[in-house]
Formats: structure tokens, sequence, C-alpha cells
């Protein structure tokens, strides 16, 4: 298969981009908390070849959460920089920009009660993104604190504790809802730091105590609100939304790899007003490295081998339908694509997905596990596709697009100073199978899904059949071996944004 290259969309700009203002991206999730948005974007663009961006600037050090736009201006989040390689960090700086310029405006610190490895697959202490009200921003640092702060980075309030266990898979977004700042973490502020740690926390077992819960806080004076009635485990990321009625709940769930010890495993939808619990799912071994996707009128989820709706109204399971047999597949064969249906899928261990499904109209969107496939669900059929892609395009200025299909250059893991900021060696992968992987997003008619090492794959996302037809461009963050994000794409007034290990980077057509 040919695909479109980033200068060939790039020459046809009103394809590309939008001439209307969107609304700001105030969180990871984008104005509507689900990672769906209206508008236009580049198709396609290549930062290995510096084609279709607006500006870039360096960013100190490695960071995972994603970009945050409000009134004009950038906000981010980096682990604070080192003088040299590094594989742990702890304290994290916030950062705000000019939207039109990327020109840095201001950096505050936070600090972190607990050390994490850096550019873990798994994700580290800036995993969770910020919010911004259009007044004022609201940073967090996963590791134990919270600081707010107003456009010109006067701080407003702050808060900090010590968290539990040896987990730093905190996939849990921060959510921003009706003037409050919804995060993830203990009750308790004054834990002894040694729970921090898988042998400091073993000891004190399951109890309550050192559960998580959703806590709401208000934005502008940082009051607690309303804490969750049901836990929400560290593994998965909790969506708002509106019921049929017209009511905002959100969805959050529990259960995954190590133990986590919220119980029971499962999920639960709950007032976003006051956190109360409408119902309770539990579930058997159920895995929450997933996002909790859902519209007003079902819950859509994976479990095990399966992909399960739920009745949004009863809590009850509506229908269920495997991931593994009698699928359709699009495959890559000598070059060519070959779609065949009844197809049977080999299975593994692991949960089949990990943060990387999205609900978009009838279509429930994944990346597999297992082999490099895109998977979708069509909700109301029940029908599962599946399309395999080439794990990397590797590019260059002045030369032909090298295309792989079976393994990734290992990446260099350096940041923008050349200073290597990793510690687990998986960190260098693909970012397929075993990693909790960059939520995609939807803009338009168009779904973004970014992976690990600087890839993007732009699809139609209503394409009638799954097939390489439905696959607009494979596009790029940066060279390959050179390029490491675990971060979700946001999007405002016909840009995109985008943060890797090394860069801030704008995305969009020039004026």
């Amino acid at each position: 298969m040919q695909f479109l290259t980033p200068l060939t969309w790039l020459l046809v700009g009103h394809l590309l981009i939008s001439t209307a203002r969107c609304d700001d991206w105030p969180q990871a999730a984008g104005p509507r908390g689900n990672f769906v948005v209206e508008g236009n974007a580049p198709l396609s663009f290549s930062v290995a070849r510096n084609e279709g961006v607006l500006w870039r600037v360096p960013m100190p050090n490695t960071g995972q959460g994603s970009v945050v736009v409000s009134g004009g201006r950038v906000f981010v989040a980096s682990h604070a920089p080192t003088d040299g390689d590094a594989e742990t960090g702890s304290l994290i700086v916030g950062q705000c920009f000019d939207g039109a310029t990327g020109k840095e405006l201001w950096r505050r610190e936070l600090p972190g009660t607990r050390f994490t490895d850096l550019s873990s697959l798994f994700s580290d202490n800036t995993a969770a993104s910020p919010v911004a009200d259009g007044e004022r921003v609201c940073f967090t640092n996963v590791g134990g604190s919270m600081k707010c702060f107003d456009f010109d980075g006067k701080e407003l309030w702050s808060k900090q504790w010590v968290p539990f266990g040896r987990h730093h898979s905190r996939q849990h977004e921060p959510i921003l809802h009706d003037g409050k700042m919804i995060v993830v973490r203990v009750k308790s502020s004054d834990f002894d730091p040694k729970v921090t740690t898988k042998a400091g926390a073993k000891s004190l077992g399951r109890e309550r105590a050192y559960w998580t819960w959703l806590h709401a806080y208000e934005l502008k004076t940082g009051k607690l609100v309303w804490t969750g009635e049901s836990g929400t485990g560290i593994h998965g990321t909790s969506l708002p939304g509106h019921r049929a009625g017209g009511s905002a709940a959100i969805l959050t769930a529990r259960g995954g790899g190590h133990q986590p010890p919220e119980e029971p495993y499962g999920i639960s939808l709950l007032d976003a007003a006051d956190g109360k619990t409408i119902w309770d799912l539990g579930i058997k071994g159920y895995a929450s490295h997933q996002n909790a996707c859902w519209n007003s009128e079902l819950a859509t989820l994976f479990v095990g081998k399966n992909h399960e709706t739920v009745d949004l109204k009863t809590g009850k399971i509506r229908d269920k339908v495997s991931l593994s047999e009698g699928v359709q597949i699009c495959r890559q064969i000598d070059g060519k694509y070959l779609t065949e249906s009844d197809q049977k899928l080999a299975t593994s261990k692991k949960p089949i997905t990990y943060q990387t499904n999205l609900l978009v109209g009838n279509y429930h969107y994944f990346r597999s596990f297992a082999g490099f496939r895109i998977g979708r669900v069509q909700v109301k059929t029940g029908k599962v596709e599946y399309l395999e892609v080439p794990v990397q395009v590797v590019r260059a200025k002045n030369s032909k697009d090298k295309t792989l299909w079976r393994k990734a250059i290992s990446n260099d893991m350096r940041n923008a100073k050349g200073f290597l900021a990793t510690q687990d060696k998986r960190n260098a992968g693909s970012g397929w199978g075993h990693c909790s992987a960059a939520s995609p997003t939807v803009i338009g008619e168009h779904l973004y899904i970014p992976t690990m090492i600087g890839m993007v794959y732009v699809l139609k996302w209503n394409a009638a059949v799954l097939n390489e037809r439905a696959l607009v461009s494979i596009s790029d963050l940066g060279p390959a071996g050179e390029t490491w994000s675990l971060s979700s794409l946001s999007y405002s007034d016909g840009r995109i944004y985008a943060r890797t290990m090394k860069e801030l980077i704008c995305l969009g057509t020039a004026d």
C-alpha cells in the first residue's frame, strides 16, 4: 500500500484545517471529557521533516501528561531538569506557554512525596494532565501534590499527600466538571512515606483506608466538595458524561495488575454532583486498564477476551461478543491488503487493550495487545473488525519513507539536552502491548491514534469498513528512534498540540 505523504496532504489545505474557532482543550479528555470534539485538523504531518509544524520548543525534561489549551495559553508538565543522565525523579514543573508563538511565559515547581522511574511505559509523576478554566490552571504531581495558579503564575492553593503502594501506573486523568477538579487519590494526607514502596505497603493489607477514591475540589478555592462513594482504581481512566435525563455522571472502575485493593473489581456509575453511587457492577477479574467509555444508553468495556455492553440505566450486562472468534481482519500480505471474515485471532493472557479505547458514534475503537492491529466493535451489531498497520514509518528529509511492519527502531530515551531519562529497558520499545498507552482523540470525522514511538495513525472513524481505505495517513511526531511520547493529542482552533520527551509541538497550517 502507498500511504499518502505529509507533503501531499499539506498541498490540499482546504482538507486539512478549519477556519472556524473551536473551544479550548481544558483537560486531557477535551471539552466534553470523552476525547471527542467537532472540528477539522491536519490530516497528515511529519515533525521528522518539519512538515505541518507551526512551532516547536524544547522541553526541560521527560513528561507524559497531555497539553491543555485555555484562553490562548498552553499548559503542560515535565519532570524537573537534570544535570546528567537520570533514572528516577520526584519534582515536576508546570509550564505556561503563549499559544500563538510557543514562548514560555512561566514555570512553577510541584514537589512529590515519592520517586518514580522516569519515562516509564506505565507512567511517571507527570502522568496527570493539567486542567484549566480560562482563569486558573491546576497541575498534579501524581507523586503526591496539586497546585493551582492564576494565568499569571500566582499560586492560589495547594494540596499534598503520600500515595499508597508501589503502583506508578496512574492513568487516571483529572476531570474538569462544573467548576470542580476531580482527581483520584487516597483519603489520608499523612501516610508514612514508606508506604509508597512495594515492601512498605504490602504488610498493611487491603483495608479501605488504603484505597483510592475520586475527590472533587472546587477549582477556585481548593475546597473539597465530595469524595466518591465507590472506590476508584489507579489503573483506569474515569470519564464524565450525561445520562438520558440530562444529569451528569462519571463512570469509574476498579481492578487490574498487581492486585490493587479497591473492591469489588468492576465498574460504577457515580453522580457527578455529589459522588454518590448510582450503581455498582462487580466483574470478576476485571482489568480496568481502559478508558471508562459510555454514552447516554450504555457503557462499553473489555472483559477478558470479550467486549461487553452495559445498560446505563440498570447497570446490568446487555450484550457480549468475542474479540477473537468470528472477527474480520484486514491484513497486509506481500505489500497488499486482504480482508477476510470469520477469522480467529490468537489470544494473550494480558488485557486486549491498555487505555487505547475510545467510543465514538456506533464504534468502540482500540489498539490490540498482540500484533500491530487497530480494532473496532460495532456496538449495535457486535461486529468486530481489525486493521493491520505498520509499527513504524521512518522518515528523514530528502529520503523516501521506510515502512516497518514487524519491529520498531529502539528509542534513544534521551531528553532535549541529550541526557538519558529512563530506568526500565522496556521503555525503549514500540509502545504496543503491555504499556499504559496514550488515549486516542477524535476531531470531527477523524480518529488520531498516537503511539509511544511518535507514530500517529489517522483514520476516518465512520468508514463503512475498517480496511486500508479507512487509514488516511500515518503521521509522526519526530524522527524514528529519537521520539518518545505517552501523551494524547490535544486540539484547539484548527491546531493539534503534542508533547514528546524532547519537545512541545504545535501542528497546523500558517494563516
